[in-house]
């Protein structure tokens, strides 16, 4: 089917077809699921009048029907949505690996959750996600682009419960090579000894410290109070801190944080689900706000260019400004540098969280912590959580390591989850209340 003429009768609009195959295997204690299937899809978004109008089917041959009634649904009202114009691409980006032996990686699972079992751990969950997508993308200003992608995530957990005292280890992999390139009994170990350390660890100080966080919690506080502000849809809103602040010193000059949608992590992608070349964008350079994630509704709305932000997590989703590989930038100091404090607490992954982008207040969890005496990681913590405003803590990073590590994650927004990674060097940053 000639889609692209099929489209060009509009002023601008785009149908992606998605193909695919996914394998979700779940391992609670000795129970194992494993479900898989494949999905198959159409969908078309038009814009007339300066409103949208979509429309999907699971029938991939019902493109014509889909056009007229998304074109209905455009004309249901008159509004002011425009789209910046990108030159036409005719693109095809390949990552064929064959799927993995079913039973070869059940087999491989449950050694992982073996390999969670100890004393005191009271229960174990093994979850991996096995996917392999092709998708295929058109617009009215003749776009043709197809894009396959294959993509695997592993996560462990675990419960050790000592007395009334109860803790959780969990520890992740990825890999976009395959299965095969997955560690799953190194991951295992890591959360069960994770779980296990935080059994003799103390409770949490109160007050305010000089705190080092690890790369991960680095890498998640760039992505959740950075990067959530900078995605251009809350920026339009006004419903980002961030928002009037453009060109403007946000945080210490040792701040660089980029979003690099090219970096080979597990954010990974060519083309973002408007057709628009992926492209990494600085967001903040040396401490001054650079730069917005934007799609290319936003693009014209704030008179930038649109940066290969726009992301969906299926065929039968609306494109949504995301992020995709979130990096603060390494920097001069050694790591032993960064640990050059009298007192301090490090703190080390991710427990959760939240994050009000609007006000810019933030608290996060880390999954474990130390006290940090004249330069030397000391005792064990648990429970520590930080508190505090974006802008503030910008402002009080003190000293940036020269190390990198990374993690891989879902993110969730607009009901939709996208694949994504975040990290950075280990920082120091003064001033942080502990509770």
């Amino acid at each position: 089917m000639d889609y692209g003429r099929l489209l060009s009768n509009y002023d601008y609009a785009e149908l992606r077809l998605g193909k695919g195959h996914e394998s979700y295997i779940t391992i609670r204690d000795d129970e194992v699921r494993n479900v898989s299937g494949s999905v198959e899809g159409i969908s078309v978004r038009v814009l007339i009048g300066g409103s949208w109008g979509f429309a999907s089917s699971s029938r991939v041959g019902d493109a014509p029907g889909l056009i007229k009634r998304a074109e209905r649904l455009a004309k249901l009202e008159r509004g002011r949505i425009k789209v910046k114009e990108a030159s036409p691409v005719n693109e095809k980006v390949e990552e064929r690996i064959e799927p993995a032996d079913s039973e070869q990686q059940v087999k491989r699972l449950l050694e992982a959750s073996k390999d969670l079992k100890a004393e005191h751990i009271t229960s174990r969950m093994v979850m991996c996600s096995d996917g392999i997508s092709q998708r295929e993308f058109y617009d009215s200003h003749g776009s043709h682009i197809l894009q396959e992608t294959v993509s695997t995530y592993m996560s462990c957990s675990c419960v050790a419960r000592s007395g009334k005292l109860i803790q959780r280890g969990s520890h992740r992999g990825w890999s976009r090579s395959g299965f095969s390139k997955i560690e799953p009994s190194a991951i295992a170990e890591e959360a069960r000894e994770k779980a296990l350390r935080l059994l003799k660890a103390a409770p949490p100080p109160k007050g305010r410290f000089t705190v080092v966080l690890d790369p991960e919690m680095t890498g998640v506080f760039s992505h959740e109070a950075v990067g959530h502000a900078c995605e251009a849809d809350a920026v339009v809103d006004k419903d980002s801190v961030l928002a009037d602040r453009l060109g403007k010193s946000i945080g210490s000059g040792l701040v660089t944080i980029i979003d690099d949608p090219t970096a080979d992590d597990f954010g990974r992608y060519a083309f973002d689900d408007e057709g628009v070349q992926a492209r990494p964008v600085t967001l903040v350079d040396k401490g001054v706000l650079k730069a917005f994630l934007n799609s290319k509704e936003t693009a014209a709305h704030l008179g930038m260019e649109p940066n290969g932000h726009a992301r969906a997590d299926g065929y039968d989703s609306v494109p949504a400004v995301r992020m995709s590989n979130t990096y603060l930038q390494r920097g001069k100091s050694s790591v032993d540098d960064v640990f050059d404090v009298r007192k301090g607490v490090y703190l080390k992954g991710m427990k959760g969280g939240s994050v009000d982008i609007f006000s810019g207040g933030f608290m996060f969890k880390a999954e474990e912590a130390y006290e940090i005496e004249d330069g030397e990681k000391g005792r064990i913590m648990r429970d520590v959580t930080i508190t505090g405003n974006i802008l503030e803590t910008l402002l009080n990073v003190e000293c940036v390591g020269d190390d990198f590590g990374s993690s891989p994650g879902m993110c969730g927004k607009s009901a939709q989850q996208v694949p994504v990674s975040d990290g950075g060097p280990h920082i120091r940053v003064k001033d942080v209340a502990i509770g």
